[in-house]
C-alpha cells in the first residue's frame, strides 16, 4: 500500500474534503494520483498533509504498519477462498470462513466483511443442497452501487463475486457505472481489472443470449486505450473479440482469431492465462451447444 492511498482512507474515515488537506499544496490531478498511490510526494508536503489531518508521524507509521499487515492477511484468505471455490474444495471453504469471521470481528474491516460474505456464498453454492445467496448478493451489490468510480477494490470486488450474479443483476450494477478514467494508462493494474470485469460481464451475457448488451459492453471494451507492452490486456481484448465473432455466428473466423492470440500465449510462456481461455471458449462452445439441442427440441 503506498502512502496516499492510505492518507486518502485516513482523511475519508475522519470526513476531511480533499480540498481541506491539498489547498496550496498539490493541484487536483496531483492529489488524485497521490491518493491513487501513481505518486508519492516530497517530504516536506509530506509533513504538512500529516499536519492537516491532525496525525503525527509515528501515529501514521503504526497505523501504515497494521495496514500493510492487515493487507497482506486479506490477500492471503482472498487467493485460498479462490482456490477453493475453483477446486470445489467445500470443506477448505468451511475452515477459511470460520478464520475470516474471527479476523472480521477483530479488525472490523470492511473488505474483510465482504469476504465474510464471499465465503458464506461459497460456501452456500458448493453444499449439497443449494441454497440461495440473495442476501450476500444484495450486500455485495449495495457496496459497489454506492461507488461512483470503482478502484482496484472495487473492481477485483467484482470480478470475484460475479459468481453470484445473472445477466439482469449484472445490468443493474452497471446501469450507472462510471468507465471513463481520466489517468487511464498510468495505472496497469485498473487497466487490466477493467478489461477483466467487462470481459467476464461479456462473457454472462453472451451465455445469456443478451446480444444488445454484449455489443454495447465490447464497444465499452474497445474503447479502453491500452498500452502496447501490456499483454494481459491486449491478449483479453483480442481472444474476446474472436468470442465475440463466434457468438455472432462466424465460427470459422472466430476460431481464426483465437488460434492466432493463443500461439502468442505459447510463445510468451503465458499458460495461466491459455488455460483459463482455453477453458472460457470451451465453456461457452458447450453452451451454445445445448442451446441449439434445446431449440430442435422446441421446433420438434
Amino acid at each position: 500500500m503506498k502512502t496516499g492511498e492510505l492518507i486518502k482512507q485516513i482523511r475519508n474515515e475522519k470526513g476531511i474534503k480533499a480540498k481541506t488537506i491539498y489547498d496550496g499544496l498539490l493541484s487536483r490531478s496531483m492529489y488524485y494520483k497521490y491518493e491513487s498511490g501513481l505518486v508519492e510526494t516530497t517530504a516536506d508536503t509530506f509533513l504538512y498533509i500529516l499536519d492537516r489531518l491532525n496525525i503525527e508521524a509515528d501515529e501514521f507509521l503504526r497505523i501504515f504498519s497494521n495496514v500493510e499487515q492487515s493487507y497482506k492477511e486479506y490477500d492471503e484468505y482472498r487467493n485460498s477462498l479462490n482456490n477453493a471455490f475453483k477446486t470445489a474444495s467445500l470443506t477448505e471453504i468451511k475452515v477459511l470462513e470460520k478464520k475470516i469471521i474471527s479476523e472480521y470481528q477483530e479488525n472490523g474491516l470492511v473488505r474483510f466483511y465482504n469476504l465474510v460474505l464471499i465465503a458464506a456464498a461459497m460456501r452456500k453454492k458448493l453444499g449439497r443442497i443449494v441454497e440461495s445467496v440473495v442476501v450476500e448478493r444484495k450486500e455485495i451489490a449495495h457496496c459497489l452501487l454506492r461507488s461512483e468510480k470503482w478502484g482496484h477494490y472495487e473492481y477485483g470486488l467484482f470480478i470475484d463475486t460475479l459468481f453470484m450474479f445473472d445477466s439482469n443483476a449484472i445490468e443493474k450494477i452497471f446501469e450507472k457505472h462510471n468507465w471513463s478514467n481520466e489517468y487511464e494508462g498510468e495505472d496497469i493494474k485498473l487497466e487490466n481489472l477493467k478489461v477483466k470485469a467487462l470481459c467476464e460481464a461479456i462473457l454472462v451475457f453472451m451465455k445469456s443470449n443478451k446480444s444488445n448488451s454484449v455489443n454495447y459492453y465490447f464497444s465499452l471494451l474497445n474503447k479502453i486505450e491500452i498500452k502496447s507492452n501490456n499483454v494481459y490486456a491486449l491478449g483479453n481484448k483480442k481472444f474476446f473479440a474472436g468470442l465475440k465473432t463466434i457468438n455472432d455466428g462466424d465460427y470459422e473466423q472466430g476460431l481464426k482469431i483465437i488460434s492466432e492470440i493463443f500461439s502468442l500465449y505459447q510463445k510468451l510462456g503465458l499458460d495461466d492465462l491459455y488455460r483459463e481461455h482455453v477453458a472460457i471458449l470451451q465453456d461457452l462452445l458447450s453452451v451454445q451447444l445445448q442451446n441449439s439441442k434445446l431449440k430442435k427440441r422446441r421446433k420438434a
